[in-house]
């Protein structure tokens, strides 16, 4: 039996290289790591498409509108205007007067009512990137099952379909990974997997 080799993965420590990889990415961008902090979410941000005047929507399920603003008041930002939607407040409903960069959602039970949490960020928002914090919470690479794995790649396939070709052509997908060895990433309906691991003493996409 002949055996076709379809695919080949190459693996590379980029470090401070992660500025020139981010500076013209697009398309779909899972990013694996070790439990990074919001202020080194920021960090990425600040390197990616630098210099350009962009709308990010940041569908956060891991940390709440509050306290990603009091980081943004400790770290600045540059060229991008983030849009929240905070599925960790979502349950309390707190109240959205005079606040005109979030609004507060339940969290998604699975990846169709993701699929409408962001039909509404990009109808209020019309953002260039969208962020999802993260994706832990509908797969686990490292024991997946069969259902969760089909749910992922047909959520991939619809976002692709759906985003690439308009405004939003890129998508940020971050997956907390702190135990065990990732299997079955989805390399076929990604355009690029990132794996970051931050270390206490200094970041290593910091310059």
């Amino acid at each position: 039996m002949v055996e076709e080799v379809i695919n080949i993965n190459f693996w590379k420590e980029i470090h401070k290289e992660i500025s020139s990889t981010l500076e013209e990415i697009s398309g779909i961008v899972l990013i694996t790591h070790n439990s990074i902090q919001f202020p080194d979410i920021i960090d990425i941000l600040n390197v990616t498409r630098p210099n350009q005047i962009m709308t990010v929507l940041y569908i956060s399920l891991t940390r709440s509108y509050e306290f990603m603003k009091s980081a943004l008041n400790q770290k600045k930002l540059r060229e991008k205007q983030l849009f929240f939607i905070d599925c960790v407040s979502g349950y309390a409903f707190p109240k959205e007067n005079n606040i005109d960069d979030c609004i507060y959602h339940r969290p998604p039970s699975n990846l169709n009512e993701m699929r409408e949490i962001i039909t509404l960020g990009i109808q209020k928002s019309n953002p260039d990137i969208i962020i999802i914090d993260s994706i832990s919470q509908f797969i686990n690479f490292s024991r997946p099952t069969e259902t969760k794995i089909t749910d992922l790649y047909q959520f991939l396939r619809t976002i692709r379909e759906s985003g690439l070709n308009i405004v939003q052509d890129t998508y940020m997908l971050f997956y907390d990974n702190q135990m065990d060895m990732m299997i079955n990433l989805p390399k076929r309906y990604t355009d690029l997997i990132l794996k970051i691991e931050v270390s206490k003493e200094e970041a290593f996409w910091k310059d």
